[in-house]
């Protein structure tokens, strides 16, 4: 990511959006490559950097073959994915934070390090799929490629409004684009 001074304040070109689920092998990585794909073919890719983790993540382990599969029919270029536990860093590198679900929200903002990542005091927007989409992204882990493909599809749905959420983000805080 690019920054550049202006008037004293660091100025950076992309939002940062983050996926969070509970494993990072299902939702939060579908929803970061579908979310990655939909900016691309809308040729604004440029106005966000897209990431997943996961409040109860094992580092380390991928994606479960029916969600690739789920991804390529769809005509998304699966990338190689490995799990990852969400951490401070990672929070304090996050604009925009996407939960799957408002239990997700709740963990994170019970969270040691939620306490610590908003200790910087810098300004973020956590959200959940529910608020975008008036429902949660059920998981599919373990119940078939239907699961699969009906959380694709709900998350295909958030990718507008967020897209939205993007941008006014954007103009809010002055980034430039």
């Amino acid at each position: 990511m690019e920054n550049l001074k202006k008037d004293n304040q660091i100025k950076k070109e992309k939002v940062n959006v983050l996926f969070v689920c509970t494993g990072n092998t299902c939702r939060s990585p579908m929803a970061e490559q579908l979310f990655s794909d939909y900016l691309r073919r809308k040729k604004c890719a440029s106005i966000a950097d897209v990431s997943s983790a996961g409040v109860y993540a094992d580092n380390g382990r991928t994606m479960p073959p029916e969600a690739v599969g789920v991804l390529s029919e769809m005509g998304v270029t699966v990338r190689p994915h490995k799990s990852r536990l969400l951490t401070v860093d990672i929070l304090q590198n996050s604009d925009i934070i996407v939960c799957m679900t408002e239990a997700h929200r709740a963990e994170l903002l019970e969270s040691t390090a939620y306490a610590y990542a908003a200790s910087d005091g810098n300004y973020r927007i956590i959200g959940t799929a529910r608020e975008l989409i008036g429902e949660d992204i059920a998981d599919p882990y373990g119940r078939g490629m239907d699961a699969y493909r009906v959380a694709a599809h709900n998350i295909m749905r958030l990718c507008a409004p967020l897209e939205e959420a993007v941008r006014k983000f954007q103009d809010e805080h002055k980034l430039a684009y």
